[in-house]
């Protein structure tokens, strides 16, 4: 077979491997972020919001509470909303306070304050109907963006529009899988979330489990490509060598890969579990680390042989790379056993390790010439 194919799949599976676990993790990101930073409602009336709406008190809540109005992600008022309460004289006011029970709203909710009964249930209906409130006025502040709407997030709100299952789904998320979700500005720099917390819960394990899986595969096409270049250059002797070494640490850090997308989100009362868990991401990281060493390396020596074949600057970068990687994995190992950060640092350093370590796929994409013959 000639070299010129191994060498396209080579290029083919290491952009792959670049691609997908990161899809993988940062699709996980944004969906717990997505459903941390936007709220569900029910008004129909939110859809189209442009003028002020008045409703009787009991209109007002037999609207908030009808169970027929379908939860939306997309039914949202896409500015804020501005409630106002209207007494019998027609006096509007934003709060109602008598005799210590203060009644206000706050985030598309009634707060109640009853400083001399402080845990006991207040209706806010009857409290109201008690203060002589007798409607409640709706409308639009155009000056100040919802951004707890869908709608000001183009590319979820199109989703969701196109796609009503999946508003439902996600709705579902937001109702029973309150551990999925949460409000987030970016892991990458506040390290408020890790990986996994994103990652193991519906729906964001439907996303993650099968592309990580996917991910592994296309891992070993790309080590065992690597080796079948080597022997097909060896045959041709262009190399007086065809290692194997980086194929087999390759091969078993897909395996620790796989096993780690499989069990993640498995909940065993178990210390025994817990640890091996955590021993597979470290063999995975360990064989990764030295497959991507050995082969770098192999490919180092023989750059002289393979001048036709590959950019020399690259396989400089590739060398750096790979020290730099090397360098920081041993500092991060030693902070994480010996050290004391705190449980943000940590989430910081494994978003940004994983992502960086992807490069390394990036780069073998970038090594190689046009196909040779």
């Amino acid at each position: 077979m000639k070299s010129s194919i191994f060498i396209n799949k080579i290029k083919k599976y290491s952009l792959i491997s670049f691609i997908i676990p990161l899809i993988a993790i940062n699709s996980c990101f944004l969906l717990f972020k997505f459903l941390g930073d936007h709220e569900i409602y029910k008004f129909v009336s939110y859809e189209s919001l442009e003028k002020e709406e008045v409703y009787s008190l009991n209109g007002f809540f037999l609207k908030k509470h009808d169970n027929k109005r379908r939860l939306s992600f997309i039914n949202c008022p896409k500015y804020a909303v501005k409630y106002s309460f209207i007494t019998e004289d027609k006096n509007r006011l934003s709060e109602v306070n008598n005799n210590g029970v203060i009644v206000k709203i706050k985030n598309n909710s009634f707060t109640i304050n009853d400083k001399s009964n402080p845990d006991v249930y207040i209706d806010p209906h009857q409290s109201l109907k008690k203060l002589n409130i007798r409607s409640i006025a709706v409308s639009a502040d155009k000056t100040k963006i919802n951004y707890k709407c869908a709608k000001n997030n183009i590319i979820f709100y199109t989703l969701i529009k196109y796609i009503p299952k999946l508003d439902s789904v996600l709705v579902d998320k937001k109702i029973n899988y309150s551990s999925g979700f949460g409000i987030v500005k970016n892991p990458y720099f506040y390290g408020e979330v890790s990986i996994s917390r994103t990652a193991r819960y519906f729906p964001a394990n439907l996303i993650f489990k099968p592309l990580i899986i996917l991910s592994s595969f296309f891992l070993l096409l790309y080590w065992r490509s690597n080796f079948y270049l080597f022997s097909e250059l060896k045959n041709k002797n262009i190399i007086n060598h065809s290692p194997k070494n980086f194929l087999y640490l390759g091969s078993l850090s897909c395996l620790f890969l796989t096993l780690h997308a499989i069990f993640l989100g498995v909940d065993f009362d178990s210390k025994l579990f817990a640890i091996l868990r955590k021993l597979i991401i470290i063999l995975f990281i360990l064989f990764e680390i030295l497959a991507q060493i050995y082969l770098t390396k192999y490919l180092y020596k023989y750059k002289n042989n393979l001048k036709n074949y590959i950019k020399p600057l690259i396989i400089n970068i590739k060398i750096i790379f790979v020290s730099v990687v090397l360098f920081s994995t041993i500092i991060a190992f030693s902070l994480l056993i010996w050290g004391d950060m705190s449980t943000s640092v940590k989430h910081i350093l494994e978003w940004n390790y994983f992502s960086i370590l992807l490069i390394y796929y990036l780069l073998s994409r970038l090594l190689w010439k046009s196909s040779q013959t």
